[in-house]
């Protein structure tokens, strides 16, 4: 008989995982049982919604800035090769989802439980596909942008190597079923060689007001500053996995994520005259767009009902992405506040983490058969505190709400900088 996957006490799983009994490892399922054919993509859908980000996008690149041709034309051709990785995820997530179900790779969806639903074998681990087709539209897109002697060159591929390095322990983690406390151990591990790369500034710019205490402008902060990018690369990969636990939520946020990240390193360009400050978040737009694109291909499938799974090394793999992203483009204060309901979520888990109170084996909301909506528990996630404020809701609704709550985070986000930047220029 299979046995059950043991879900993380630290991440809530949308899913429970079947490990298939070592027969059908040497011995594949009939193909009846693996080649039914998952639901089809949500194109149309995933289109209106990212409507959304590129109008303001596009408006900012060709309209608002006015940003230098050369420059402009790299991220065109980055965002073109984007696209190509949009259309490969949506091709190639059909044709791997049989693969993982052969291979035993799949979940019931805990909350459908009791429905037809529930008891569909879903494809899981389908964050390979997204991570392997960024991979190749990076590398590709390094033939078109780089130079063999050029200054970005090594960073590129140290953070290409960190982002690779993560997926695969992500991966190893889905098959493995790694304990909580080693998953806080994989990000420090997977950050090291873009660490050992970064050739940027580590200082702070001092708040006006404050410069006649401290009696420095800017403050050179050093190997401290090394250890805040690596702690927050830690929690940026740890994140992603912990707010989760719906069907859409994981894509959903990253979507979300990545496309405020965009929107802030086009206005950092167009106000800013210095070229490595333009060419650094420039960088960082080299990298979030291929992610955005086959985050967006996978959130095609994912959306609710999900007909695929993303597993943690989707997961592993966007975290890590946006912490490249953030500390290469020079900007990781404010990728912090784009992470603030990630940061609220932590904190509510807290007291669980510290063993203060119970850690339950499940750290899902209740699902009712009878009329499909879900019930917040006390567990400390923002899932189960949404729930409890806002009531008893379907499961797509719930992950509305936490997506504009996401989207409401990050335009506060663009709204303090602006308030504060007179006390920084």
């Amino acid at each position: 008989m299979a046995a059950k996957k043991r879900p993380s006490k630290l991440a809530p799983a949308t899913v429970t995982a079947v490990n298939p009994p070592k027969s059908s490892i040497n011995n594949p399922q009939p193909k009846s049982d693996d080649s039914s054919p998952i639901a089809p993509a949500k194109v149309s859908l995933i289109f209106k919604i990212s409507l959304i980000f590129l109008i303001p996008y596009f408006y900012l690149i060709f309209y608002h800035y006015k940003i230098e041709s050369e420059l402009r034309r790299s991220i065109l051709i980055n965002a073109v090769i984007s696209l190509i990785g949009f259309f490969g995820t949506v091709t190639m997530i059909p044709v791997a989802s049989k693969y993982m179900l052969r291979r035993g790779l799949f979940g019931l969806d805990i909350n459908k439980k009791g429905t037809p639903q529930g008891s569909i074998k879903v494809p899981e681990s389908l964050g390979l596909i997204v991570g392997g087709v960024f991979l190749v539209v990076a590398i590709l897109f390094q033939t078109f942008n780089f130079t063999a002697d050029s200054n970005w060159l090594v960073e590129y591929n140290a953070a290409l190597s960190s982002i690779c390095f993560m997926m695969l322990l992500g991966f190893v983690d889905d098959v493995l079923d790694v304990p909580w406390r080693v998953k806080l151990l994989l990000p420090s591990i997977a950050a090291l060689p873009l660490l050992m790369a970064y050739a940027g500034h580590t200082t702070i710019i001092i708040p006006k007001p404050l410069v006649s205490y401290v009696g420095l402008e800017i403050l050179d902060l050093g190997r401290i500053y090394k250890l805040y990018m690596w702690l927050l690369a830690i929690f940026c990969t740890n994140s992603i996995n912990i707010h989760a636990g719906i069907n859409g939520l994981e894509v959903g946020q990253t979507v979300v994520i990545a496309a405020a990240i965009l929107i802030h390193n086009i206005m950092q360009i167009g106000a800013s005259a210095d070229p490595e400050y333009k060419q650094a978040h420039a960088f960082s737009i080299y990298l979030v767009q291929p992610m955005l694109a086959t985050s967006l291909g996978l959130l095609s499938f994912n959306w609710y009902p999900s007909s695929v799974f993303v597993g943690d090394t989707f997961t592993y793999f966007a975290g890590m992405t946006m912490a490249v992203a953030g500390i290469l483009g020079h900007f990781s204060e404010t990728l912090l506040i784009f992470f603030l309901p990630q940061v609220l979520n932590f904190l509510l888990s807290l007291p669980q983490l510290a063993g203060i109170i119970p850690c339950p084996r499940h750290r899902l909301p209740k699902f009712d058969p009878q009329t499909g909506l879900l019930t917040g528990t006390n567990d400390g996630t923002l899932v189960n505190f949404f729930l409890r404020q806002l009531g008893r809701m379907s499961e797509q609704s719930l992950c509305v709400v936490l997506l504009v709550f996401q989207a409401i985070c990050c335009c506060f986000c663009f709204l303090l900088r602006w308030l504060l930047t007179g006390w920084y220029k």
